[in-house]
């Protein structure tokens, strides 16, 4: 048995020789930055390109902001904007590529670990959301690193504010002709295109050109943002200086107009669409929106930061304005097109 004091000499001997096994990685940087863009490639060689991308590689920074240059931290970027988005997708992304036997993360930690040629306890992978204001977007991210001879995970998200809702617009059936000569019209499918754009149509006339901002509220012109992002199925964009779209109880006093001021409550509202067709023949497609609200002062326009969320003040008018909008949509996209 070992004596109390050769114990404590062997277990500082072993903790220094441990550190010491752990190489210093600053000049091989360069290396790191240039295998990163490999791993781009490889990611979008695997399909899941369309789901993440390569932000950045760099020398870990810990709690205290100093530099660890033993460990090397790889950050991917979401292809969304938001929690909800985000999640779906790497739902969709975990199921393609999950089994009893393996997972994506350990996936893409492994790969990881190749490409950059060190060991599993010398590296990390990040992922987070991009956002404008703050880089990431807070209270949300997936982590992976190497950890008592395992490869270990974290999961966070964050508590949405949103509303959501997806509505199914079937084929339908239409006939030229009368009688027996009569000939049915093969059923036509709206394209995303014709959908997003039909869509911004109706934004544009029931909010942007609504008559309340020739009276009550002449004192703001409501926008669309110049930030809208469209895909080939996504459509996302923000309507910003509303007022009573959501919040109809909201009135302007007499007073008010005499003094010039208006503290109705300005309201921004982001929608983000994702057209899904339906897979089997002959069938129409799905439609999923989120739409994400958000109110501030009338008498300051607030910056995009000093928004708040409607949830849980205003939780009753935005979850009857999500159905309104939700029956409003679905008889747009039954007319005809």
């Amino acid at each position: 048995m070992l004596k109390p004091t050769l114990f404590l000499f062997f277990l500082l001997f072993t903790g220094t020789y441990l550190n010491a096994q752990r190489e210093d990685l600053s000049a091989d940087l360069p290396f790191f930055e240039q295998q990163a863009k490999e791993y781009q490639r490889w990611i979008e060689a695997k399909g899941i390109g369309e789901v993440l991308e390569v932000e950045r590689v760099r020398l870990k920074v810990d709690r205290n902001r100093k530099i660890d240059s033993t460990e090397i931290e790889l950050f991917l970027l979401f292809k969304a904007t938001d929690a909800d988005t985000a999640m779906a997708k790497w739902d969709r992304l975990k199921k393609d590529f999950d089994t009893k036997a393996d997972s994506l993360e350990a996936f893409l930690f492994r790969t990881f670990i190749h490409k950059m040629e060190i060991p599993e306890t010398q590296g990390n992978i990040q992922i987070y959301i991009p956002s404008k204001e703050t880089r990431y977007l807070r209270g949300t991210h997936i982590w992976i690193w190497w950890e008592k001879g395992q490869i270990v995970t974290q999961k966070v998200v964050g508590i949405t504010k949103s509303k959501e809702f997806e509505i199914a617009i079937p084929f339908k059936v239409s006939k030229t002709g009368k009688g027996q000569s009569a000939k049915v019209k093969p059923p036509k499918r709206r394209s995303p295109d014709a959908v997003f754009n039909r869509i911004l149509q109706h934004v544009k006339t029931t909010m942007l050109d609504h008559p309340r901002y020739k009276t009550e509220l002449n004192d703001r012109k409501p926008r669309i943002e110049n930030d809208s992002i469209r895909t080939a199925t996504t459509f996302k964009f923000t309507v910003a200086n509303l007022g009573k779209e959501v919040l109809t109880n909201e009135n302007r006093t007499w007073w008010e107009e005499w003094v010039s001021i208006n503290t109705i409550p300005m309201e921004r509202l982001t929608f983000r669409f994702e057209y899904l067709p339906e897979p089997a023949p002959g069938k129409g497609y799905s439609l999923k929106c989120i739409i994400d609200g958000k109110f501030g002062s009338g008498v300051f326009k607030p910056r995009t930061s000093g928004y708040m969320n409607m949830e849980p003040d205003f939780d009753d008018f935005f979850e009857q304005y999500k159905n309104d909008f939700r029956l409003k949509l679905l008889n747009l996209l039954q007319q005809k097109p």
